[in-house]
C-alpha cells in the first residue's frame, strides 16, 4: 500500500518535474549561470551609472527612482538608504564612473561576461529538453547573444522609465497606492518579458506561445514571491563573520534561486504532453538538418571523385604513347 502511494506521488507532475530537472543536470547548469550573472552585475552597474551620470546626473529625484527600480530587481545589490544593507553605494559608483579607459575596459568586460552568461543559459535551457547546442556559425551565435543582452538592457530601462513616469503621475494626483500597484505590475511585466526573451532568443526554444507565456508569467510571479523573503537572505544575523559577507552570499543565493526557477519552469513544460511533442519535433528537425548536411557532403565527395576520374592521368598518357611507338615499330619491320 505504501509502495503504491509512493508510486502515485512520483507519477504526479511536480514530482516528475523535479526528477527530470535533476536528470538533466539542472543544478549544475544553474550554478554556472549564477556565477556568470553575478560577475556581470557589477560591470553593468558601472557602465549604466556612468552613462546615467553623464546624461541625467543633475536630476537627483530621477536618479533615486531609477535606483529603487534596480534595487527592487536584485535585492541587496544597491544601498538605498542609511538603513539599507546593500552591497554597493550609489554615490560611490557615480563618482567613480567616469568615462575613460576604465569605462571602455569595463564595457568590453561586461559584453564578454554577458555573452558568456547567455551561452551558459542556452546550454541549460536546451539540456532540459535533451537538445544539443545550436549549430550555426560561432560569429552569428555570439552576435545573437549580444542582441539578447542588449534587449534585456532595453527592457530594464523601459521598465525603469515606466516606474518613474507612473510614480510622478501618482504623486501629482496624490494617489500613492495607485503608483505602488502600477509599479508591481510593471515589475511583473518586466520579469515576464525578460524570461520570454531568454527562453525564445537566448535558448533558441521555439515553444508554443501558450507554454512560453505561461512559463514566463509563472517565473515572474515566483520572482515576486521570492522578493518578499529577500530580507531573510540578506540578513547576516548575530554572527559577525556571516554578517560581513551577508550581502554577497545573499545575492549569490538569490541568483541561484532565480536560475533554478528558470530551469524548473522549463522542466515543467518538458514532462508535459506539449513538451514531449516539442522535443520529438526538434529531434526530427535536427535529424533532418544533419541528413541534409550529410547529403551535401556526399554530393561534394561524389563530384570530386567524378572530376578525378575524368581528369587525364599523365602516367596513363605516357604509357599509351610508349605502346603506340612499339606498335609502330613492329608495323615498319613487317
Amino acid at each position: 500500500m505504501a509502495q503504491t502511494a509512493f508510486e502515485r506521488i512520483m507519477q504526479t507532475r511536480p514530482a516528475r518535474t523535479l526528477t527530470h530537472y535533476g536528470q538533466a543536470k539542472g543544478p549544475i547548469f544553474a550554478q554556472g549561470m549564477t556565477l556568470s550573472a553575478f560577475l556581470s552585475l557589477f560591470a553593468a552597474l558601472f557602465i549604466g551609472f556612468a552613462i546615467f551620470a553623464l546624461v541625467l546626473g543633475g536630476d537627483s529625484a530621477l536618479r533615486d527612482r531609477v535606483v529603487d527600480a534596480i534595487a527592487g530587481s536584485v535585492p541587496g545589490l544597491i544601498s538605498t538608504g542609511p538603513d539599507s544593507n546593500g552591497l554597493l553605494d550609489v554615490d560611490a559608483i557615480v563618482e567613480s564612473s567616469v568615462l575613460g579607459w576604465g569605462t571602455a575596459i569595463a564595457a568590453v568586460g561586461i559584453l564578454i561576461t554577458a555573452i558568456g552568461w547567455i551561452g551558459t543559459s542556452r546550454e541549460g535551457f536546451r539540456a532540459v529538453f535533451g537538445l544539443p547546442d545550436v549549430r550555426t556559425l560561432p560569429v552569428l551565435l555570439k552576435v545573437g547573444d549580444l542582441g539578447v543582452a542588449l534587449g534585456i538592457g532595453v527592457l530594464v530601462l523601459a521598465s525603469a522609465a515606466l516606474l518613474v513616469v507612473t510614480s510622478a503621475i501618482a504623486d501629482m494626483l496624490g494617489v500613492g497606492g495607485l503608483g505602488q500597484v502600477v509599479g508591481i505590475l510593471a515589475q511583473l511585466a518586466l520579469d515576464a518579458a525578460v524570461v520570454a526573451l531568454l527562453y525564445r532568443f537566448a535558448g533558441r526554444l521555439r515553444l508554443p506561445a501558450k507554454q512560453l507565456l505561461g512559463a514566463s508569467l509563472a517565473c515572474a510571479v515566483a520572482f515576486f514571491v521570492l522578493k518578499q523573503f529577500a530580507a531573510l537572505l540578506l540578513s547576516g544575523g548575530s554572527n559577525p563573520l556571516v554578517a560581513g559577507f551577508a550581502a554577497i552570499l545573499g545575492i549569490l543565493v538569490w541568483l541561484s534561486l532565480v536560475n533554478q526557477i528558470l530551469l524548473i519552469a522549463l522542466a515543467w513544460i518538458s514532462v508535459g504532453t506539449v513538451g514531449k511533442a516539442y522535443a520529438r519535433l526538434e529531434d526530427v528537425e535536427i535529424a533532418r538538418a544533419e541528413a541534409i548536411e550529410q547529403a551535401k557532403r556526399d554530393r561534394a565527395a561524389l563530384k570530386e571523385e567524378i572530376a578525378q576520374r575524368e581528369r587525364p592521368d599523365p602516367k596513363q598518357g605516357l604509357l599509351m604513347r610508349q605502346t603506340h611507338k612499339r606498335l609502330a615499330k613492329r608495323v615498319r619491320r613487317r
